[in-house]
């Protein structure tokens, strides 16, 4: 079963945070903790790291899009590297 990448509480506050990088492509394997994706709000940035070991298979917000805590940015097919 696929597993969320989720956008935690990263203490912006009611600051707008936004997609502004993807540092994985649909396809690529991921370590647990690696760095996904690049958020941008006024004055910071922040990354979101995976949640789990396995393959990017969606990507479900793309670059400039506004996002909020607990919104799905995409999705991980978990496995484990051979």
């Amino acid at each position: 079963m696929n597993s969320p990448i989720r956008l935690p509480e990263v203490g912006a506050g009611a600051a707008p945070l936004s997609v502004s990088c993807w540092l994985a492509d649909t396809g690529d394997f991921l370590d647990r903790g690696d760095p996904v994706v690049e958020l941008v709000t006024p004055g910071s940035t922040f990354d979101v790291s995976a949640p789990v070991t396995g393959r990017l298979c969606r990507i479900d917000k793309p670059l400039d899009t506004t996002v909020g805590v607990g919104d799905i940015l995409g999705w991980i097919e978990p496995e484990s590297r051979a």
